[in-house]
């Protein structure tokens, strides 16, 4: 009944029979097949992936040092467009450039020491400080560019110039951009044992008696970074000086120097800081903390047997309880060098 009914079931099943069997018998002939191995797998795919990634890599720091090297000179050149946008666009480009480059170190284009970058941007803060009555968009350029002079390394170029910067009748901004910049180049000369010569030393003195504090600290953060008998001596006298902050600027750029004179100042900094009131003060109060110590590790076994002996009554409960881990830090690495045999 299902025959007739479905006849072509049959047919199909009696005609699919043989081939079934000699199916099986074919598959029992046949190797078993082995999935592929890691290592198959690895050099198949990884490996050719990675040797693309390579020359990708390759191509492409190439590629950039390429571009860099363009880019410096189009915007050198772009400096002296008569168009006030592409000028301002080519300064700033500059800063830029020369900051990125900084931070890849020796992977970089070094171009700190560029003299063409060097001249360009001197050229064009020179060009503006002589500008009778400069506008505000003016003394803005100006102090952009005292800051952006800090970040090259070609001192007979830019270190006329920042001093130019440094006179009196600038606006105090302008001022302080130009004694950083001083401060990071003096910085770096004198890890070379290059320090700065005598035209900074005689601005950075004069710097240092200027009325206004702000002014005063960093010319004697500075004068540290210049070594001479003549910042020596301007250094001793602003250890005296009524700004805390300049007095301890002073008393740790002679520590730097390893002088122990500006031991009294460390002892009135230790003794006498007062309760932060808000957040600048007290991170101004956590930054002469910090680098009052630091100096005092520097010197260590410098100090006579007495005067050890009172810095460490006043370090050790701020190794113990100060608030600030960093600071507790810096104790205790002053503490360990109080604790060195001269």
């Amino acid at each position: 009944m299902l025959a007739n009914v479905y006849p072509w079931v049959m047919v199909r099943a009696m005609t699919d029979a043989p081939s079934a069997a000699r199916a099986e018998t074919r598959d029992d002939d046949l190797p078993p097949v082995q999935p592929p191995s890691a290592g198959f797998i690895v050099q198949l795919f990884v490996v050719p992936a990675l040797i693309v990634l390579a020359v990708v890599a390759v191509w492409t720091l190439f590629g950039r040092l390429a571009i860099g090297e363009q880019d410096w000179r189009r915007l050198v050149q772009d400096l002296e467009s008569a168009n006030p946008h592409v000028h301002k666009r080519a300064m700033f480009g500059l800063a830029q450039l020369l900051d990125a480059d900084q931070r890849l170190k020796h992977r970089g284009q070094q171009l700190a020491a560029n003299p063409e970058i060097a001249r360009a941007l001197v050229s064009q803060f020179e060009r503006s400080l002589n500008q009778t009555a400069p506008d505000d968009e003016t003394l803005s350029l100006q102090v952009y560019l005292s800051r952006a002079l800090g970040l090259l390394d070609v001192p007979a170029t830019t270190v006329p110039v920042l001093v130019k910067a440094l006179e009196p009748q600038r606006q105090t901004e302008i001022r302080k951009g130009a004694v950083t910049s001083l401060a990071l180049i003096a910085g770096r000369a004198l890890e070379r044992g290059e320090p700065l010569g005598e035209m900074a030393i005689a601005a950075l003195t004069e710097l240092s008696q200027d009325a206004d504090p702000t002014l005063r600290r960093p010319a004697a953060f500075t004068l540290g970074l210049t070594p001479s008998p003549v910042a020596v001596d301007r250094l001793q006298v602003l250890l005296a000086d009524a700004d805390v902050m300049t007095a301890v600027n002073a008393a740790v750029a002679l520590a730097r120097q390893q002088s122990t004179a500006g031991f009294e100042v460390f002892v009135r900094a230790l003794e006498t800081m007062p309760p932060a009131q808000n957040p600048v003060a007290q991170q101004e109060t956590l930054l002469i903390q910090k680098n009052v110590l630091h100096a005092i590790a520097g010197l260590g076994a410098l100090f006579d047997a007495q005067q050890r002996q009172t810095l460490r009554q006043l370090i050790e409960p701020m190794a113990q309880h100060h608030a600030e881990p960093r600071i507790r830090i810096e104790a205790r690495a002053a503490l360990n060098a109080l604790a060195q045999r001269p």
